[in-house]
């Protein structure tokens, strides 16, 4: 999924906003920022990702979730 958003935002820029934790779950929200390789439109997305740990603190699983209607806003500059 990330090669997709490299090809999409060759700038792409990640900032880690916040993280908090609780036991084996984490909430990561970030903002990413760079320019549509399609129409060159800048770009300001924020999203999040819910993770949960393993026992060695690896990431058992991740879902993650961002304004897809604002993205196709911001790409399309609707």
């Amino acid at each position: 999924m990330a090669e997709g958003f490299f090809a999409d935002v060759p700038d792409l820029s990640l900032t880690c906003d916040d993280v908090r934790r609780s036991g084996d779950h984490v909430i990561y929200v970030w903002t990413f920022t760079g320019h549509d390789a399609t129409t060159n439109r800048p770009l300001n997305i924020r999203g999040w990702e819910e993770w949960k740990l393993r026992k060695d603190l690896k990431v058992k699983s991740s879902r993650g979730w961002f304004d897809a209607e604002d993205h196709a806003r911001q790409t399309q500059g609707i």
